[in-house]
Formats: structure tokens, C-alpha cells, sequence
């Protein structure tokens, strides 16, 4: 199981090249093949997301990073993707429903 997410998650993000990706790599494995209450495993994967939004459309490496680390530090997933959200200069549309949506959650 954990084999084909990680096939995804790379086929998706691209290589985990950095030791702070393969943290955020395993983190995010650990969540979602392990954890068997649907509601985190969808956060985790909407967190995700995010990851993927400040990567490949926003591109903005330094608030990726700083997200990476937050969410390998054991904060709260929730309070830290909301806080790097709301510090972008610019809410896209996608990222402005995945900040509603993690506010939901």
C-alpha cells in the first residue's frame, strides 16, 4: 500500500530530493496508509495539496519549505497551513477554496 502512494505522491510532487521532502514524504505516508480515520487521512491529503499549489502554480519555494518543516514539526496541520495561507500576497482561486476547506475541517 505504502508503495503505491509513494508512486503517486512522486508521480505528483517529482523526486523528494531534500531531507526535509523525505520528511514530509514519510509524514505524509505515515497519515495516510496508517491512520484509518477518514476525516485526516482527506486533511492530510488536502494539505497536500497546498504543497502542490505553492510548488508547481504559485512557486513559492520559501513558503513551501517553511510548510514542509511546519508540518514535519508536529504543530497543528490545520493552524499552520492556514497561517501560510494567509501570509501569500495573492489568494488563487484554488488556494482560496483549500483555505476555506481546511477551515472546515
Amino acid at each position: 500500500m505504502k508503495a503505491k502512494i509513494r508512486h503517486m505522491l512522486r508521480e505528483q510532487y517529482g523526486e523528494f530530493d531534500t531531507y526535509l521532502e523525505l520528511e514530509y514524504e514519510k509524514q505524509l505516508l505515515e497519515h495516510v496508509s496508517t491512520d484509518n480515520h477518514r476525516g485526516r487521512v482527506r486533511a492530510w491529503l488536502t494539505y497536500n495539496q497546498v504543497i502542490l499549489e505553492l510548488k508547481h502554480n504559485i512557486k513559492d519555494s520559501l513558503k513551501l519549505r517553511e510548510l514542509q518543516y511546519r508540518l514535519t514539526d508536529n504543530e497543528n496541520p490545520n493552524k499552520v497551513c492556514l497561517e501560510v495561507l494567509s501570509e501569500l500576497k495573492e489568494l488563487h482561486p484554488e488556494i482560496e477554496r483549500l483555505y476555506y476547506k481546511i477551515m472546515n475541517f
